[in-house]
């Protein structure tokens, strides 16, 4: 029997991706940096302002999800890009010429708020255009995309960002208006909504699925272990460690090269048991080996090896997520599934980076011990994920028949 061909929309969505992460991503990366070394914040204000960041994810992710199951997916991925690209503009504007650091902060949530409306858009629209046997494979092509940006953009941000810090936000300017041009030439409605649509409050979603309630109560953990990996290890090799800044672009480039360079093979070793929540748990586990290394390894080469040690567990775990949950969504629920996920692991997100860097904060004398107690974390968070399969199990039927269970 022959495989169905894969919609041409998927490669078209995961350019958009591809141009998206190269932009975004370094500033990403170095928006903590700038705020750290430019305008000398220390540890705490930084991860108070990064956690409210992810707070305001987390509520708009749920609202969009919602939304796009109402009015369908292309509003949200043709409007966003212009205020995404306004806003970085200004932020150049605010870096060039030094001006108060909460006026970049403030149009640093704007991004955010409108990339969280954005956001379940582009993965619903990828569930859309592909069948459950494709999903897996689908959102591995949109990852090889992302990973291929973020692998070009913390490169592209060093180098720019060791001229003038400000120039980042100019390149994710640039790359923000090319993605509009994607999307508009390249990406028709890939959902149309029915006539009516069910009112879904997030109590009754999580009601309604018992398996979604318990993997979002176990992502939220995730979460907030996984979130050390990004503001906090930055703050940590860069700050703690005094890793360059194009060192540590080099570094997160890895990242994305390793993803590209696995993702592959990985997926096809994947197939041979197409459990996805085993697989998330395996993923896990390779997390928690990396942050366990964080305190045998130093320097740029040690950093290295574990960006690459986290990077294949990255491969593992993250083709998963939108296809586990849009596997147990019907065909008219998918975007409020990834929005109610989203919302409540945001939260995770959001104490992660507030409480990650007040803990290196007080651990600063003797870090390995707050990255030994990640490495656990992250090892119950793998079991948990082991112990949870029959419910998804159970539930699994329903993304196959797109019969609703939210009445």
């Amino acid at each position: 029997m022959n495989e169905k061909k894969m919609d041409r929309r998927v490669y078209f969505l995961g350019l958009s991706r591809f141009i998206r992460a190269m932009g975004r991503t370094s500033s990403f990366i170095f928006l903590p940096v700038i705020l750290y070394e430019l305008y000398k914040m220390n540890l705490i204000e930084i991860g108070v302002f990064s956690g409210i960041a992810t707070l305001i994810m987390a509520i708009f992710q749920y609202y969009s999800g919602k939304l796009t199951d109402r009015f369908g997916r292309r509003k949200f991925l043709i409007y966003i890009p212009i205020p995404v690209a306004i806003s970085y503009f200004i932020m150049f504007i605010i870096v060039l010429k030094n001006w108060e650091p909460y006026l970049l902060i403030l149009f640093w949530y704007l991004t955010v708020f409108m990339n969280a409306l954005q956001f379940p858009a582009i993965q619903a629209s990828v569930a859309d255009v592909t069948n459950i046997d494709q999903r897996l494979k689908g959102f591995t092509i949109i990852r090889l995309f992302v990973n291929t940006g973020a692998a070009v953009g913390p490169l592209i941000g060093a180098f720019v960002g060791s001229v003038n810090f400000s120039y980042i936000f100019l390149v994710t300017s640039i790359a923000s208006i090319v993605e509009l041009v994607v999307l508009y030439t390249a990406i028709n409605e890939t959902y149309i909504p029915p006539p009516i649509t069910q009112k879904r409050s997030i109590g009754k979603m999580l009601k309604s699925s018992y398996f979604l309630f318990l993997f979002s109560l176990v992502g939220l953990i995730f979460s907030f272990l996984l979130r050390q990996r990004g503001t906090t290890f930055t703050i940590f090799i860069y700050g703690f460690e005094h890793i360059s800044l194009v060192e540590l672009g080099f570094i997160y480039s890895l990242n994305g090269v390793l993803v590209v360079a696995l993702q592959y093979p990985i997926f096809s070793f994947m197939q041979r048991k197409m459990n996805f929540m085993y697989w998330r748990g395996v993923g896990t586990m390779i997390y928690s080996l990396a942050y366990f290394m964080i305190i045998m390894f130093t320097g740029f080469y040690g950093y290295m090896f574990i960006m690459g040690i986290m990077t294949v567990g990255e491969d593992f775990v993250s083709p998963t997520t939108e296809t586990i949950i849009t596997s147990v969504a019907s065909y008219d629920s998918r975007g409020t599934y990834i929005g109610t996920y989203n919302m409540i692991t945001s939260l995770g997100n959001f104490l992660g980076s507030v409480f990650g860097l007040y803990y290196l904060n007080i651990f600063r004398n003797v870090p390995n011990i707050f990255w030994e107690i990640m490495s656990a974390g992250l090892l119950i968070v793998a079991i948990l994920y082991f112990l949870i399969y029959p419910y998804y199990k159970k539930e699994l039927n329903i993304g196959q028949t797109g019969i609703s269970n939210t009445s």
